[in-house]
C-alpha cells in the first residue's frame, strides 16, 4: 500500500509540474545611430511572425521619465491560444541632460511566452 501511495505522489508531481516558460527569442541592443538597423529588425521579426499589417504607431506606448533619462516603450502581442503568445518590445532610451552619462539606444525584444516546445 505504501508504494501505490508513493507512486500515486510522484506521479501527481511530474503530470502537475508547470511546463510554462517565458524566454526572449530575439534580443538587441542599438547604438543611437544605428535606427534604421533597428527598424529594419523590427519588421523583419514582425513578418517572421506573421504581424507586419500592424504599424508601429499603432503599438501599445509606455512613457517613463526620472532625473536623468525618458524611457519609451511600444509593445504589440500576437496570441497562439490562451496559453501563448509572442510579445514584441520596442523600447527608446533617450537621456534628459546632454551630459547624461549614458547615450541614447534602442531596444528590440521578441518573448515567447508558453508551453515548452
Amino acid at each position: 500500500m505504501k508504494k501505490f501511495i508513493l507512486i500515486l505522489l510522484l506521479f501527481l508531481l511530474t503530470t502537475s509540474c508547470n511546463k510554462y516558460i517565458v524566454q526572449n527569442v530575439f534580443e538587441r541592443t542599438y547604438p543611437a545611430t544605428e535606427i534604421s538597423v533597428a527598424q529594419s529588425d523590427v519588421y523583419t521579426q514582425l513578418n517572421k511572425y506573421g504581424l507586419d499589417s500592424i504599424p508601429f504607431i499603432s503599438w501599445i506606448t509606455n512613457n517613463i521619465q526620472n532625473d536623468s533619462m525618458r524611457i519609451s516603450q511600444r509593445l504589440v502581442k500576437k496570441t497562439i491560444d490562451s496559453n501563448t503568445m509572442y510579445q514584441f518590445i520596442f523600447t527608446e532610451y533617450t537621456p534628459i541632460y546632454v551630459k547624461c552619462l549614458c547615450p541614447e539606444k534602442y531596444q528590440f525584444v521578441v518573448r515567447y511566452s508558453g508551453k515548452k516546445k
